[in-house]
């Protein structure tokens, strides 16, 4: 049985999702200096951001362009709630991402919009 090799590769942690993608050549570096995490899911009502920790060491650094934020790991990395208990802790394998956010269909605003935590 042949498989698709095509399909792009996903991770979901909550209403975080992230995808294998190439970084735009022209995306912006964002600077993290002294921060120990990156939020890459904010979370709206309880305080469980979803978060990618940054290795003191170097090795994970986050992209912008247009609104689309990106992600390379150099070193393995991992996406986590502060909330230890809420969601298991995800590791990603070194590599380029894009990180978004899942989306849902409202039918009573006949809209979509991002899933909310």
């Amino acid at each position: 049985m042949k498989t698709n090799t095509n399909k792009p590769k996903a991770i979901v942690h909550g209403e975080c999702v992230l995808h294998e993608s190439k970084i735009p050549s022209d995306a912006v570096q964002e600077n993290h200096d002294g921060k120990g995490f990156v939020i890459i899911a904010d979370s709206e009502t309880t305080g469980n951001h979803h978060v990618i920790d940054l290795p003191k060491s170097g090795g994970v650094t986050f992209f912008t362009k247009e609104k689309t934020r990106y992600m390379r790991n150099t070193v393995p990395a991992q996406v986590r709630c502060v909330v230890s208990d809420r969601h298991t802790v995800i590791p990603l394998k070194v590599g380029d991402w894009q990180v978004g956010i899942a989306q849902e269909f409202d039918y009573a605003a006949m809209a979509k919009r991002n899933v909310r935590d």
